[in-house]
């Protein structure tokens, strides 16, 4: 095992940059205390994780990855503190100043058992804010990435890190304003593969207008006409929901619709699951923009999707404007598909739950996605050894 070294500062943030810079981003903390007014870090390179990874195969003992992580993360937090001390761009490097004396330890006293509820604190802060940080990890962004959301979410602060991350991560989710969606005439397009939701999520939409604005102007279009049983199911829909259905098996007729309709009517569109068929239909939408009240895609991702697969639907469907996360009573989302939504900065408009129509769909707040961002990291801590 190689050498550790002992670093004495005025606080941990000035510690923790002499340690990054002489032993680099994967440095392992090995302990801190505070003595005589500042504190005393003891580090190792981070190959000395290598050296007890290689000493527990030896001795056929489990490895020892929450160590690592926890190794990892200290260099991590130390970035963050430093993005929101000189913001995003590069700090100019501090002169070298003459090492000082390592101290004798004080004789014990009140401001020990101080250093170590802080310390305390900022472990839990660390172990905190490496939880909220695997999602984003799981989903590719980079150390240098994260580290600045750390920073503008204030999580690298000491206290409730992970709640302050949970709830910066949220907001980037939330889309503003969710219920006036539903509170102006408009064109509402699903677009999603199939067997994703969409017809049930479009029915759940309806309902909710219909109890909000029982007068509203309400036409379903079933341009999913290739997919077996679809016309059976929006007309169905339709009926429970007192709104007229139309069946469109070309875009000519789309057109022609447009143009005979008024643009004070609420016009829902099940779009086709086909990637050529959608486009046709967007494109005639697109085309036909001036005869329709604002148009309104959004992208349907389900709760138990992979972050492949998510990451698929916002590959292939440009220009979403907001995500409805379907099926959430079959499965919660993962952290790694959160995570790639935030990375790719969607927002999400609807949480839907059930097949109910009027209680299985919910405009979510902060706080909703919030627990929901929280409660799917937390079976990715580190497993204990």
């Amino acid at each position: 095992m190689m050498n550790r070294m002992k670093v004495f500062a005025a606080d941990s943030v000035e510690a923790m940059a002499k340690i990054t810079r002489e032993l680099g981003g994967d440095a392992r903390i090995y302990s801190t205390r505070r003595v005589n007014g500042g504190i005393e870090i003891i580090a190792g390179a981070g190959e000395d994780d290598d050296d007890d990874q290689q000493d527990a195969v030896q001795r056929n003992l489990p490895p020892n990855p929450k160590a690592k992580a926890q190794a990892d993360f200290a260099a991590l937090l130390a970035s963050a503190r430093e993005v929101a001390r000189y913001g995003d761009r590069p700090s100019r490097e501090p002169e070298t100043a003459p090492e000082r004396p390592t101290p004798q330890a004080p004789v014990f006293d009140d401001t020990r058992i101080t250093a170590i509820e802080n310390t305390v604190a900022e472990i839990k802060s660390m172990l905190g804010c490496g939880l909220m940080t695997h999602a984003l990890s799981a989903a590719g962004a980079s150390p240098e990435l994260i580290a600045i959301f750390l920073a503008q979410s204030g999580a690298y602060e000491q206290e409730n890190a992970d709640k302050k991350f949970g709830g910066f991560l949220a907001r980037r989710l939330t889309y503003p304003d969710a219920d006036k969606l539903l509170s102006i005439p408009r064109v509402i397009v699903t677009l999603g593969p199939s067997g994703v939701g969409k017809t049930t999520l479009l029915a759940q939409m309806i309902a909710r207008l219909r109890k909000n604005e029982p007068n509203a102007r309400v036409t379903l279009v079933n341009a999913h006409s290739n997919r077996f049983g679809a016309a059976e199911d929006l007309r169905a829909y339709g009926r429970i929901l007192d709104t007229p259905t139309i069946d469109i098996e070309h875009p000519d007729e789309l057109t022609d619709f447009i143009k005979s309709i008024d643009q004070r009517i609420y016009v829902f569109v099940d779009m086709p699951s086909t990637p050529e068929d959608c486009a046709r239909i967007s494109d005639v939408l697109q085309e036909n923009a001036d005869y329709l009240a604002p148009i309104t895609r959004i992208g349907v991702v389900p709760a138990n999707l992979s972050r492949e697969a998510a990451l698929g639907i916002l590959d292939r469907y440009k220009d979403l404007e907001a995500i409805a996360i379907t099926k959430l009573s079959e499965g919660a989302p993962t952290s790694a598909m959160l995570g790639q939504l935030s990375l790719r900065n969607a927002k999400i408009a609807f949480l839907s739950t059930t097949a109910h129509l009027t209680r299985g769909l919910s405009e979510p707040g902060t706080e909703d996605l919030d627990q929901l961002i929280r409660g799917s990291l937390l079976p990715a801590a580190p497993a204990e050894v």
